[in-house]
């Protein structure tokens, strides 16, 4: 349990829950381990099993509590974001529920690229979801996020942009905590897109995640659908594309530590940042 005005957490992308088992094991360890707010991306929608937070929340105990924003349908178009916190650390006030710009079409290389995988090529509607809570009587801000996978940086801008505005709508509150996957993938290696993100944010918020590394890498995504060359390709040649993807942005905290899980079960590895209330804005 963390000290008094210390808050750990977590911000995992878990894979449409494919590995389903391994991703309740994981939280459950990471949970034992001192993670008190977990942030997840691509929580979806089964016909066969039971939603994947009730089985979480039944193995984490009677002291945890669950917000979500997933779609209606089923499968992958379901897709949606929560937040998982241990009550005993922190008090609900309030959740609102995002919808992010959505993209109209995908471009020709982002077509070919589901064909390979043979997934549908479909726009997502993704979505954020922001919670107040109170943290030792202190008000807190969490808002965990998923910005598309396609339409270059200028379609994530528009969509954090957008996300960060309807953040600004809300009464303000000086501590905040704003995580999940921002699928920053730059290929050049430039930091553009993290420049960006930095711009919308302003100086208020610095990245607690910053020397995490990578977090993401396409050696570790889900195969089952994709044509078997593809496959074939990447896992014999050795193929990686790693990137960091994913973020915890903190506002008016004191980063004590922050880490990466190399752990299965995702491709995505879970970044854990333990925080401290601050009284003033931190130094860059």
């Amino acid at each position: 349990m963390p000290t008094e005005n210390e808050l750990t957490i977590a911000t995992y992308n878990i894979l449409f829950g494919i590995n389903r088992e391994q991703i309740i094991e994981n939280i459950e360890q990471m949970a034992k381990d001192g993670v008190t707010v977990f942030c997840l991306q691509e929580v979806i929608n089964v016909t066969d099993k039971a939603f994947i937070l009730d089985a979480i929340l039944q193995r984490l105990g009677k002291h945890w509590q669950a917000a979500y924003h997933v779609g209606p349908e089923i499968g992958k178009l379901s897709i949606g974001t929560a937040i998982l916190w241990n009550t005993t650390v922190l008090n609900l006030k309030s959740e609102d529920k995002i919808e992010l710009p959505k993209i109209k079409k995908f471009d020709l290389h982002e077509r070919l690229y589901y064909q390979v995988i043979g997934v549908s090529g479909v726009p997502l509607q993704r979505k954020a979801i922001c919670c107040d809570f109170t943290f030792n009587k202190t008000p807190i801000r969490i808002t965990c996020v998923h910005l598309d996978n396609v339409g270059g940086p200028r379609h994530r801008y528009k969509q954090f942009s957008y996300l960060v505005s309807s953040l600004i709508a809300k009464p303000k509150i000086d501590h905040e905590i704003i995580a999940g996957d921002f699928n920053t993938f730059d290929l050049l290696r430039t930091g553009y897109e993290k420049k960006l993100l930095q711009r919308n944010l302003g100086d208020e918020f610095i990245d607690a995640s910053k020397q995490v590394g990578w977090t993401s890498d396409i050696y570790n995504i889900d195969f089952t659908t994709s044509i078997r060359l593809f496959k074939w390709l990447i896992k014999n040649f050795n193929i990686h594309v790693r990137r960091r993807l994913d973020y915890i942005w903190v506002k008016n905290f004191v980063v004590k530590t922050c880490y990466k899980l190399s752990i299965p079960g995702s491709d995505h590895f879970p970044v854990i940042a333990k925080l401290r209330i601050s009284k003033s804005p931190p130094k860059q």
